[in-house]
């Protein structure tokens, strides 16, 4: 018991130097903690470097000064003399560590400020350090307390056999962590597919990898099944990866139509590269139509889902546009039949009940209801003057974030919002300057191609689900007709409205080159419209 009782002492003596010391440290800690991880520079370095030294140099200061203390105290000298050689020993071990994580912490910070991924993971970089500091404590053992370590070493390597033979799975586990990061398979931030699991990577340990699913979920796969799974890692060695959307059409839609209407799709949806890319093919003859094949590149493969809806969303509406049929299996003469009355249905005119809902459309259009006035604020056109005009003016609808036009491109047609809110922007020579609006229904676009011959003045893309009514350049003509004094007063609008935005329209990128001034004079608008009407 006597000799217990001084080793008990000196246990709380370290352990005390040890909680002081930790006392210390921590406002020093507490305020180096509060640096930005993601900041880069070499005060901001130091810093992290410090937090690392603080503790094991406030156990060394701490516990010399209190040393020191006892001795000058006079208490008790035969413990303290019983204890010197165990403060050495204790000394030397925290100036091990101190100089340990000296070169640890520094050489991550090296890599740092060079922009490079420091070599050696955080998993072997734990266990290195926990290696080096057995050896540091047996070292010191032996040859600073002098004390045979070879009982301790026998006795340490049989509990190790033990312990291991009851832990095969852990170590497992453990030796499987320790070769994914020496070869990196995995690290933070990459998603990846193991097995049946998929998610981002939000941390490597000893034991397990853990993933974040993209509905949040965390999902805790061993590393024995790591290692023995094959990995789909879609973020490196770079993000860019390859979908492919497989879409039937009928054989009566030419192949180059549907083609191209599917690239024009896939660009239509923001996550898509332009470079690469995408494209389409044939790929097989069905026989209820042709399959084709759609693929395209993004750096967000990982949100396949959402994207290759967002493409495929985006192709209904471009088919249904262009007349494109999308088949479902069916019998030889079943199709035939089918497509004999689909044939039918495109030669036949539109059925009076859309002819009906048109007209009330266009009344109700700024064009009509605003614009061809009398003086009283009378609408000039009835609903009889319409009913030709409605026959030919056609119904198409956008989805969310689909393009109408782009600026620059010539145009031939305009447009009135049905239903629904239609975005606009203009950019201008000046690249840092965009004007951006948005229209609702009832107003009228892209009039100003259609009447001056310029080309389209601004980019219009769907705010949200949309429906307009497409004017042709043989649809206005017809309204052009429908009064004689039309012409002269649509001419008198337009160019008031031109003149308003002719400085805007010398700054526009695509009108270099062009007399804007003069092509919006009042007189030449209305040559322009009378050379519709032949006159």
């Amino acid at each position: 018991m006597k000799n217990i009782l001084p080793v008990v002492v000196e246990i709380l003596i370290f352990f005390g130097f040890y909680v002081a010391a930790l006392i210390v440290a921590w406002p020093l800690r507490r305020r180096l903690r509060q640096t930005d991880t993601n900041v880069r520079g070499v005060g901001v370095s130091l810093k992290r470097v410090l937090l690392g030294l603080s503790l094991p140099a406030a156990v060394l200061v701490v516990s010399q000064l209190v040393w020191w203390l006892l001795l000058y105290g006079r208490l008790d000298e035969s413990l303290l003399a019983r204890g010197e050689p165990h403060m050495g020993a204790w000394l030397t071990f925290w100036g091990f560590v101190l100089v340990l994580t000296l070169v640890e912490k520094g050489a991550i910070e090296i890599y740092g400020l060079m922009n490079r991924l420091f070599p050696v993971p955080d998993l072997m970089r734990n266990i290195l350090r926990g290696l080096l500091l057995v050896a540091a404590v047996f070292g010191i053992l032996k040859y600073q307390l002098h004390i045979e370590i070879s009982p301790l070493l026998a006795s340490t390597a049989l509990v190790t056999a033990v312990v291991g033979f009851a832990l095969q799975g852990v170590l497992g586990n453990l030796l499987a962590g320790m070769s994914m990061h020496v070869v990196r398979s995995v690290v933070p931030s990459d998603w990846v597919q193991i097995g049946d699991v998929e998610g981002e990577v939000i941390q490597t340990n000893w034991r397990e990898t853990r993933l974040r699913t993209v509905g949040g979920h965390m999902m805790i796969v061993p590393n024995s099944v790591v290692a023995s799974s094959t990995i789909h890692n879609m973020t490196r060695p770079t993000p860019l990866r390859r979908h492919r959307v497989d879409v039937g059409a009928s054989y009566s839609d030419a192949p180059g139509d549907v083609i191209d209407a599917l690239v024009e799709s896939a660009l239509e949806v923001r996550d898509v590269l332009r470079d690469p890319a995408p494209s389409a093919v044939v790929t097989e003859y069905k026989d209820f139509g042709i399959n084709y094949r759609l693929r395209f590149w993004t750096n967000t493969y990982h949100d396949r889902a959402v994207v290759e809806g967002n493409v495929m969303r985006m192709i209904w509406y471009k088919f249904k546009r262009r007349g494109i049929e999308i088949p479902f299996p069916m019998s030889d003469k079943l199709l035939n039949d089918f497509m004999a009355v689909v044939y039918r249905q495109r030669t036949m005119p539109p059925e009076e009940i859309d002819i009906e809902r048109t007209l009330a459309d266009l009344l109700r259009s700024d064009v009509v209801s605003k614009w061809l006035v009398d003086e009283k604020g009378v609408p000039l056109l009835k609903e009889e003057d319409l009913r030709g005009v409605a026959k030919s003016v056609k119904r198409v609808r956008f989805t969310k974030g689909e393009t109408v036009f782009c600026q620059g491109q010539p145009g031939t047609t305009c447009y009135v919002v049905v239903w629904g809110r239609v975005h606009g922007h203009v950019e201008y020579k000046d690249a840092g300057r965009m004007n951006e609006f948005e229209l609702n229904p009832g107003a009228l676009f892209g009039e100003m191609s259609l009447v001056t011959g310029l080309p389209r003045t601004a980019t219009i893309t769907a705010r949200e689900e949309v429906e307009l009514l497409e004017v042709s350049e043989g649809t206005f003509r017809k309204i052009l007709s429908l009064r004689q004094d039309i012409p002269e007063i649509l001419s008198r609008l337009v160019a008031q409205r031109s003149e308003q935005n002719a400085a805007a329209y010398e700054k526009l990128k695509e009108m270099a080159g062009t007399n804007v001034a003069e092509t919006i004079r009042r007189e030449n608008i209305l040559k322009r419209f009378l050379r519709m009407l032949g006159r």
